[in-house]
């Protein structure tokens, strides 16, 4: 074969050799060698003349780079060319680009001190290629081992290393990924291991680099849990990350919680905006038919990519319709119903959805949490990793999930691990005791303290209402700190009272120092008799928000646990059958000064909780206040708080956290209530020995035809606002 055939034998790069003489003068034969950038040698060179392979390759690599410091950047963009690799943008085999880059790994891997921020380019091309889905585990080792001598070398490139590594976290989405997903995870934990122990400071770029990559809400239910399992596994090893991690993925996860209740409230808005119209048979039937036309996910084989592209773009168009339910009211009268009930369907569609997606989410982090929430197998108490991973949620859930409204299942998480041990639930409820704080100091300014304080309340009575694994006394100790809070309130409110009006009969000996007194004694947060003709809830409220919040928790929380504050007459067990003459537990003996107390309470409580605490009241014995709620019933300043309706002012919203908001409601997620049920206190009525039967509809409830949504409204004991159409059951969850 002539000379110049052989040269003309192209496979890439084609890269000059460099200009320097090595060891002898070098051939047109031994730079095609050189040339080829392949494993394949040169066969018609004498033995004196053959030079070495890898060093023709370090030394070309040398000079590309310092020629660069001089200007010249012709062969070093020859150099990064040969780590350019996306197995999606290029026609190269992974085989043959197996082949292509493997001398050069050595090359680079000998002048890796001198990749610092000038070569860019260089180092981009190493960390971004595809290097990690190669079919070759020696080949993939050996350039694992490049990237770690880069960033160990040059900490400066780890944040673009941790990006380069993370965006394989979702690696095996895609029906051609399968098969090779798990070794390509296994490779990728094992280099970021090797780096987060080689290079102590990279924590904080490897959870900037996760927060960065972690997929919007929007993004489909197998995209968000692979990379959530792949995020968990990192924490396995990575521990000094789990209070940041966490931080964002419980924040990623609040953002479905809320948007699935706004699915609910939007549905039930529609449902009562449907109701309202002329109800004609079957009408819209067709349109809600095809909606759910499109539901499932399953994807034929081979057709992922498209089935995808179609499923965006009908979840965009569901979006798209619900968002803009303004455009629905300049419809014709004719089409009107027609509209609601298709607004409705789609509502529908698009809730389930996010639940189905939230419930996998869920399960996901609880199957991780049962993994390293197990006993010790000698001592059967917890290990010390789990408390510090409890501590680490319950910071996180005081930070994150208190403050947010409308979460309706992320609390559910550290509820799951205060069941694993009672100093975890002891902690729980000293925590939410202190976010309330002081009875003394509760009437502090701050909009955003009176909200945490509502929430704090709200927590605590539920978590003691639906814990099964909290034991009587722990029950009837939290019960006494509550009633001893609100009689400790009232009595400072009284003592504010009376050290007003003889602050006002010195200073003001005229007819008219009442009135003065009612007016320093309202400024300094005193009392206000219930029957005072004023706006009194509407004045009041604020003032009190955290007094008629705990009272609240008090009343709620009597209603489910009373058979753990009463002996029967004789001790022992309550026999529901024989309610007469029970003995109460000392902790409750002040609920009935609270109850009658001037302030009133049961006026600014919700109506179904203070309607059921009156009921269980009198059915017990304990006491007797249908009265109150006659009274207040009267009051027509009880109905509306005065305004506009425009602008929600901050009482609005503390009533509505009041009325609303009851945390821990069932969960009725199919897959994550798996780990709920078995520690969760469902409703029972006077007179039931068991809750069996309930949990017994639950279940038929959760079949194959489940409609997802209607549990959540129906199963919720918070007073659904809009979705009274929906039948209401709030004691029998």
């Amino acid at each position: 074969m002539p000379l110049a055939e052989a040269e003309s034998a192209s496979s890439p790069p084609k890269v000059p050799i460099p200009q320097r003489p090595v060891r002898r003068a070098v051939s047109r034969k031994q730079k095609a060698v050189v040339e080829d950038g392949s494993s394949t040698a040169a066969t018609a060179t004498q033995p004196d003349t053959v030079i070495n392979k890898a060093v023709f390759l370090r030394k070309f690599t040398e000079n590309a780079l310092l020629q660069v410091k001089e200007g010249n950047h012709e062969e070093y963009s020859k150099l990064v060319k040969v780590f350019l690799y996306s197995q999606r943008e290029t026609s190269t085999s992974p085989e043959q680009y197996v082949q292509d880059v493997t001398p050069w790994i050595s090359a680079v891997s000998a002048n890796v001190s001198a990749l610092d921020i000038s070569y860019r380019e260089l180092v981009g091309a190493i960390l971004f290629s595809d290097w990690i889905a190669a079919p070759d585990d020696n080949f993939v080792h050996r350039y694992s081992t490049l990237v770690l001598e880069i960033v160990s070398a040059h900490p400066a490139w780890v944040p673009q290393a941790m990006a380069s590594l993370v965006r394989w976290f979702i690696y095996g989405v895609q029906a051609t990924e399968v098969a090779l997903a798990p070794a390509v995870h296994d490779r990728l934990h094992a280099l970021l291991e090797q780096v987060y122990r080689a290079i102590p400071t990279c924590g904080a770029n490897m959870a900037a680099a996760i927060t960065d990559a972690y997929p919007f809400r929007t993004a489909k239910a197998n995209v968000q849990v692979l990379f959530l399992q792949n995020i968990l596994r990192t924490l396995d090893y990575a521990i000094g990350l789990r209070r940041e991690v966490l931080r964002t993925v419980l924040n990623r996860i609040i953002q479905v919680d809320v948007e699935v209740q706004v699915g609910i409230e939007d549905r039930g808005s529609a449902a009562a905006d449907n109701d309202e119209s002329d109800n004609e048979p079957n009408y819209g039937a067709a349109d809600e038919e095809g909606i759910f036309e499109f539901e499932e996910d399953e994807a034929a084989p081979g057709d992922s990519d498209s089935e995808d592209e179609d499923e965006d773009e009908n979840e965009d168009e569901e979006e798209s319709d619900v968002d803009n339910d303004d455009d629905d009211d300049s419809d014709s009268d004719s089409g009107s119903d027609i509209s609601n009930t298709s607004k409705l369907g789609k509502i529908k569609f698009c809730a389930k959805r996010v639940a189905a997606k939230l419930d996998a989410i869920m399960s996901t982090l609880f199957t991780w949490l049962e993994q390293h929430s197990q006993p010790d197998e000698l001592t059967l108490e917890m290990p010390e990793s789990t408390g510090e991973l409890f501590m680490v949620f319950l910071d996180l859930f005081s930070s994150v999930v208190l403050p947010t409204f409308k979460s309706r299942y992320t609390q559910f998480f550290v509820f799951y691990l205060s069941s694993k041990s009672p100093q975890f639930s002891d902690l729980f409820l000293g925590t939410m005791m202190g976010s309330i704080g002081d009875p003394i100091r509760s009437n502090a300014p701050g909009q955003a303290t009176s909200l945490t304080k509502v929430a704090a309340a709200s927590y605590l009575s539920s978590f003691v209402s639906r814990a099964r694994f909290l034991p009587s006394n722990v029950v009837r100790s939290v019960m006494g700190v509550l009633v001893q809070w609100a009689c400790t309130y009232i009595e400072t409110q009284e003592q504010l009272q009376r050290e007003a009006e003889e602050e006002s009969k010195l200073r003001q000996p005229h007819p008219w120092a009442k009135t003065y007194a009612q007016a320093a004694a309202s400024s300094k947060g005193g009392l206000r008799s219930s029957s005072n003709s004023s706006p009194s809830l509407a004045a009041d409220f604020e003032r009190h928000a955290v007094f008629y919040a705990m009272t609240q928790a008090i009343i709620y929380t009597f209603c489910f646990r009373w058979r753990d504050m009463a002996e029967a007459p004789g001790g022992g067990a309550v026999v529901e059958s024989e309610l007469d003459n029970l003995r109460w537990c000392p902790e409750v003996e002040g609920i009935q000064r609270i109850v009658f107390s001037k302030l009133n309470p049961l006026r600014a409580c919700s109506s179904t909780i203070a309607s059921q605490f009156a009921q269980v009241a009198s059915q017990t014995n304990f006491m007797f206040c249908f009265t109150v709620l006659q009274q207040n019933r009267r009051s027509a300043n009880d109905s509306k708080e005065p305004g506009n309706g425009e602008t929600p002012s901050h009482s609005s919203l503390l009533r509505t956290e009041l009325e609303t908001f009851f945390p821990f409601d069932p969960m009725v997620l199919p897959i994550s209530r798996q780990y709920i049920d078995d520690i969760y206190f469902l409703w029972q009525d006077i007179g039931e020995e068991a809750s069996s039967d309930e949990e017994d509809d639950i279940n038929s409830e959760l079949g194959d035809d489940v409609d997802v949504v209607d549990q959540m409204v129906a199963m919720s004991i918070s007073p659904a606002r809009p979705l009274s159409a929906l039948h209401e059951r709030i004691f029998l969850s």
